[in-house]
């Protein structure tokens, strides 16, 4: 089990990255937008499970960036229209890992709190109280989500694409650890006969 990306695999940090950005995406949209369904002990517990859950993905993102930028061997993105698309979606999604914590945190100061991690530590507030900075980050961080929801659809539309149109090893890359089929072809071709 590699921990580092090829050009036919990804590594155990990229998948381990990847899935638990999926996971605690999947986790901070289910609380953002139904815990105001929920009694208010209940809906303050679950806010602060969000906020939480919202540093999280903030140092994931962060994470994400800095692996991405040290760790330069990955498969290639296919050629054309579909590659560029991939790599636009890409872009987008880490750009919004990053900029939809920040809009939280900036909603949080300007509410004049502080957002905890899991009761560990604060972060310092990142602007004064104020009810326009409130309201800005109020907009942004209930508008983001739903462009991530979009975006989100199309990577995984992509996927989609190139594991059953295609015939791509990208979805089984990033499920799994070990060699993809294509790879395992090229090597026993390149073997000596026996």
């Amino acid at each position: 089990m590699h921990a580092l990306d090829t050009r036919d695999t990804y590594g155990l940090i990229t998948r381990s990255l990847h899935w638990a950005t999926a996971a605690a995406i999947a986790v901070m949209l289910t609380i953002g937008w139904g815990a105001e369904l929920l009694p208010k002990p209940a809906e303050e517990l679950a806010m602060g499970l969000h906020i939480s859950l919202g540093i999280g993905v903030l140092a994931l993102g962060f994470a994400r960036l800095g692996w991405w930028a040290v760790n330069r061997e990955r498969p290639p993105h296919e050629p054309g229209l579909f590659g560029t698309v991939a790599r636009l979606v890409q872009w987008s999604l880490m750009a919004l890992l990053v900029i939809i914590p920040l809009s939280g945190w900036l909603l949080v100061s300007a509410s004049g709190h502080t957002p905890g991690f899991f009761g560990l530590f604060h972060l310092p507030r990142l602007v004064p109280s104020g009810e326009e900075l409130h309201e800005l980050g109020e907009d942004v961080h209930e508008t983001l989500p739903w462009v991530l929801l979009a975006v989100l659809g199309l990577h995984v539309l992509g996927a989609l694409k190139h594991h059953y149109l295609d015939g791509a090893a990208t979805l089984r890359r990033m499920l799994r650890a070990g060699t993809p089929a294509a790879a395992r072809v090229r090597a026993a071709k390149k073997r000596p006969a026996q």
